[in-house]
């Protein structure tokens, strides 16, 4: 049986995870696949789950995690790449537990929306348990009016244009940090961050705290799309450029491909709220190796555009359940994140799985 791993939608990644799930088993890994229940639905009224998969001893020390979908529309490659790891994977020492989180935010892959249910992009939705979900960078307001507008989208409103006449006058850096860094001001707007801990995020939390007691070492890979050159990856950790692991990641295999967020030092940006470093903060005695791979597709101002005109017709295309769908937006939002080209595929996938056989060697040294 030929076995899928790019699916056309979220109900089909499902049912290749299980038919993946079923091939490990047969294999005579020792497989956990538990749901963990978002209390919401797909566009056609089925149930909404993020998929956990335990492979190998539940109480070794050393822990592999790899997460997806937390930008829902991004899940499709995120998927892939799982699924090509699961269907490859031969064997696994007893020292090494795999953890895989399928889709983290389902409602957003099935929906083919970036953000969840509340609009909320939940890559900013972790912050410290002492920092209020309030505020936005100083210049993000003076975006508002150019990244969200308020009325049904047109094919054509010169955007683009406008966008980088607007970074010229403002500084590229300081543009692009105020766009992406994660705002709690504008609910409606791109990379709102929520008012509270969202209910995807809160069960990924509650599943860590009662299944990773025995880690003491943890290589985190967190998939994404939409950010560098096409078809190619780079490695971003929440790291200063001075800091010990940082410098130690650029001398090992991973080299130029490790990048920092500091918005200076490359096509990257810091953020707010962020996954990664919000576990982290909670499970401090956890020695993290935390890594976000992020594969390029269109050129950034695209995606942006992509994101802009998405989220009007979200909330003011005046569509309900299935209908949503079917509007060009929604066509060009997954073009920007998971372009239907085959080339582009197979280079997600085999950087994918180098990665995981570098980390993975990481690990375990």
């Amino acid at each position: 049986m030929k076995l899928n791993t790019w699916s056309k939608d979220y109900q089909s990644s499902k049912k290749d995870l299980q038919q993946s799930l079923n091939l490990l088993v047969k294999k005579g890994f020792d497989v956990n696949h538990e749901k963990l229940d978002i209390l919401e639905n797909d566009p056609f009224g089925n149930k909404l789950y993020i998929d956990v998969i335990k492979v190998g001893n539940t109480k070794a020390k050393k822990l592999y995690l790899s997460t997806s979908g937390i930008h829902g529309v991004e899940g499709f490659a995120g998927s892939a790449i799982q699924l090509s790891l699961l269907n490859n994977l031969e064997t696994l020492s007893d020292d090494v537990c795999l953890l895989f989180f399928h889709i983290l935010n389902p409602w957003g892959m099935a929906w083919i929306r970036r953000d969840n249910e509340s609009n909320v992009d939940l890559n900013r939705n972790f912050l410290p348990e002492n920092e209020d979900y309030s505020g936005c960078h100083e210049h993000y307001s003076k975006l508002d009016s150019l990244i969200n507008i308020k009325k049904i989208p047109k094919g054509i409103d010169f955007f683009k244009i406008k966008m980088i006449f607007h970074a010229l006058m403002n500084g590229k850096t300081r543009t692009k940090q105020a766009y992406a860094e994660g705002q709690y001001t504008f609910p409606k707007g791109l990379h709102f961050g929520g008012f509270k801990l969202e209910k995807g995020p809160h069960a990924f939390i509650e599943y860590l705290k009662n299944n990773i007691h025995s880690t003491e070492s943890c290589c985190w890979i967190d998939l994404h799309t939409g950010l560098g050159k096409s078809g190619e990856d780079c490695l971003l950790v929440d790291l200063p450029l001075d800091d010990k692991k940082y410098i130690y990641l650029k001398n090992q295999d991973f080299g130029d491909r490790i990048m920092s967020l500091d918005p200076k030092a490359g096509i990257a940006y810091k953020i707010r709220g962020g996954m990664q470093k919000g576990i982290e903060l909670l499970f401090p005695n956890i020695n993290w190796t935390s890594i976000t791979q992020e594969f390029g597709t269109i050129p950034s101002i695209n995606v942006m555009q992509a994101l802009r005109v998405e989220n009007c017709w979200t909330h003011y295309g005046n569509k309900k359940g299935p209908d949503i769908l079917d509007h060009w937006s929604k066509c060009n939002l997954l073009e920007a994140f998971s372009p239907e080209n085959k080339i582009w595929q197979d280079k997600i996938i085999s950087r994918g799985s180098i990665l995981f056989n570098q980390t993975f060697n990481y690990l375990i040294k």
